[in-house]
């Protein structure tokens, strides 16, 4: 999710000049919209989920806006481990871990370091980890480089860092010219400059350019990366350890932040460290572990359970059935002419539409049409660049992929019929922000 906020400077990169107020009234406007129209907001009416299936306005529909990948949310063996933790300990131990906490803390963490190789350090959520990490790790000395397609969750940690004098600014989507520029003009006025980023970005699905942002580490000391890759666990790598690691070992000049509420189909954050010092420093010091409520104790348990089934052979079955579908699903948008302008292999797939007014009309359609799909509009998008996300995950099947891209193609070819659409057009706007 990316979240418009008050400015701040792009280093000539980016024009970023309309008042806060105004981003608000048109975010207003679009979400009032979109909520008119029925299609955000909406309530699960059935007693029951099984992944696949969400009944809403007396409709079952196949549900493309599910973010637990490999279908651990609905996974048996970790609805027992939530069971047995909140039979042997109860709903919440509530004290602040500062104090005291449960030793499914520990446990958790030795799993999750199993899982990562390196040093892990639990959090109530992934935005809590973030808030608690990067005010601690970066200092008034310091410079923070956005990139212009941040999670929300990091940017509001950058906003609280900003005000005890850390300077933050902004840089084009993965633009690693642009951020080297920054760092060769800004390496010598601070003591770190920090790029932040996600690891697969959670609207178009992109990945950032690890191998660039490993070569400006190795060529700069006083450059640090914090990346976000809540969307890139579990479904890829060796224990489902995400994204980045599959990529590359942890660099020493990098932290990571995970989330446990998407593939691996629980709730809780993670941060990853390469040593235990700066661990034991954002443990200590780190504002949501000082003094917000500990994760409740089913949440733990199942955490727990869903650590150990990673470091099973399991979890390659699951990734191997979801990389089948995310084939599959990339072949069948391209053979229906579709308006996809994420390329990157990952499970999040987002369609250009070329207009909100497009864009609502898609999912409305495939609402209409038995297919739930997320609108991305403004203030998550651009608004030229509004469109439609799809998620596959292991609960679906290639019929359900058939079946609905189908559906949108007809809608597309429609729209384009109509003089409403041009595909050529999509693709443009896109090219200009530097995405593809």
């Amino acid at each position: 999710m990316i979240l418009i906020l008050l400015k701040p400077p792009s280093f000539g990169t980016i024009t970023l000049s309309k008042p806060a107020t105004d981003d608000y009234a048109r975010s207003l406007k679009a979400i009032t919209h979109a909520l008119d129209l029925g299609i955000i907001q909406l309530k699960v009416e059935s007693d029951t989920y099984n992944g696949r299936i969400v009944r809403v306005q007396d409709k079952d529909l196949i549900h493309f806006g599910n973010c637990s990948y490999v279908g651990l949310d609905t996974c048996e063996a970790v609805k027992i481990g939530s069971i047995d933790a909140i039979t042997r300990y109860g709903n919440l131990f509530a004290s602040s871990r500062q104090y005291i906490g449960l030793g499914l803390n520990e446990e958790l963490e030795a799993l999750l370091d199993q899982i990562t190789g390196y040093h892990t350090l639990v959090t109530q959520t992934t935005s809590l980890g973030s808030l608690s990490a990067i005010p601690i790790l970066v200092s008034s000395n310091d410079l923070i480089v956005m990139d212009h397609q941040l999670h929300a969750s990091v940017q509001n940690a950058a906003k609280i860092a900003q005000t005890q004098g850390t300077k933050v600014g902004m840089i084009r989507h993965s633009n690693m010219d642009a951020l080297e520029d920054v760092i060769k003009k800004q390496h010598n006025k601070y003591e770190k400059i920090w790029y932040m980023a996600d690891g697969i970005y959670s609207m178009l699905g992109d990945g950032c350019p690890i191998e660039q942002m490993y070569e400006l580490m190795d060529r700069y000391p006083n450059f640090h990366c914090y990346v976000d890759d809540a969307h890139g666990i579990s479904w890829i790598g060796k224990h489902g350890r995400g994204l980045m690691l599959q990529k590359k070992p942890l660099h020493p000049q990098m932290v990571l932040a995970m989330s446990l509420a998407k593939g691996f189909g629980c709730c809780g954050g993670v941060l990853v460290f390469p040593n235990t010092e700066t661990r034991q420093l954002v443990k200590n010091l780190g504002s949501s572990l000082l003094y917000s409520g500990p994760i409740p104790t089913p949440v733990l348990g199942a955490c727990i359970a869903s650590a150990k089934l990673h470091l099973t052979d399991e979890i390659t079955i699951r990734q191997n059935v979801l990389h089948a579908l995310i084939k599959f699903f990339r072949e069948h948008a391209h053979a229906n002419e579709l308006p996809l302008v994420n390329h990157s292999f990952s499970p999040i797939f987002y369609f250009g539409a070329g207009s909100q007014d497009n864009a609502y009309q898609i999912v409305k359609r495939m609402l209409d049409a038995g297919f739930f799909t997320c609108i991305c509009n403004y203030p998550l998008v651009p608004q030229k660049n509004a469109g439609v996300r799809m998620c596959l995950t292991t609960h679906l099947t290639f019929n359900d992929i058939e079946s609905a891209l189908s559906t949108m193609a007809t809608i597309v070819s429609e729209l384009e019929r109509d003089g409403k659409l041009n595909r050529e057009k999509i693709f443009q706007d896109f090219r200009a922000l530097e995405v593809l």
